[in-house]
């Protein structure tokens, strides 16, 4: 535990319950998001066995866009070290899983475009519960929770998943780590997704060509094989 809280601690200061759907954070209902997202392995909660105590960490960082056609390059992983360990890229919000904290899903803003100073804001207004052999997430956020009085405005958003069993400067240990695209590829590391906030629509692996493939991960904990996106605007 001292472990972990040490992890949390690096990660906050870098940057400075039961089954649940809804479980409600703040907002009114304007522009609703569903992300699910699947890991070849169970989840790492750190209870299962063998687990220690210690989650692994798990991610899903997004680029809010008034641009009709964005070109900034979105969330990327760091896959080395510097920065604040996880993300790079362009990122405007995050949405972190963390068993240890009540709820486990909290949505946070970054102040910096370094992407070194975070705030919590909000948590999502409805999520399911991670337990013990579980392997999928599912979490819904409605977009007035980020961007208060501006959701008209917000036009796209880039999206990465992350996930990796510890922080790129936690130091220690052999790092695995996964994201958007085929991590065992140079061109595909860097493979954040840009969908539409401005009508209802369905995006998954398989409608977009399967752009994660299995197997490029070695942990199967970390090894995401699927995902969906559901915008809701009605």
């Amino acid at each position: 535990m001292k472990t972990r809280l040490l992890l949390i601690s690096l990660l906050l200061a870098a940057l400075i319950g039961c089954a649940k759907l809804p479980e409600s954070g703040g907002g009114d209902s304007t522009v609703r998001v569903l992300f699910r997202w699947t890991t070849d392995g169970e989840i790492v909660n750190g209870q299962g066995a063998g687990g220690g105590g210690l989650p692994y960490l798990y991610f899903i960082v997004l680029n809010l866009s008034k641009d009709a056609n964005p070109i900034t390059q979105g969330p990327i992983p760091v896959t080395a070290s510097g920065g604040n360990g996880y993300v790079a890229g362009d990122a405007t919000h995050m949405i972190l899983w963390d068993p240890l904290r009540s709820p486990e899903f909290s949505l946070w803003k970054f102040q910096d475009e370094e992407l070194l100073t975070i705030t919590e804001i909000d948590i999502p207004v409805n999520y399911r519960s991670v337990q013990t052999g579980d392997r999928t997430f599912e979490v819904e956020i409605d977009l007035s929770q980020l961007v208060p009085g501006e959701v008209d405005d917000i036009k796209n958003i880039q999206v990465n998943f992350l996930s990796m069993n510890r922080l790129s400067t936690s130091g220690g240990g052999t790092r695995d780590w996964d994201a958007l695209g085929d991590s065992r590829v140079a061109g595909e590391v860097n493979s954040p997704f840009t969908f539409s906030t401005l009508f209802s629509r369905l995006y998954s692996d398989a409608i977009e060509g399967d752009i994660e493939p299995a197997g490029d991960a070695l942990d199967p904990g970390v090894d995401f094989v699927d995902w969906e996106i559901e915008v809701r605007t009605d």
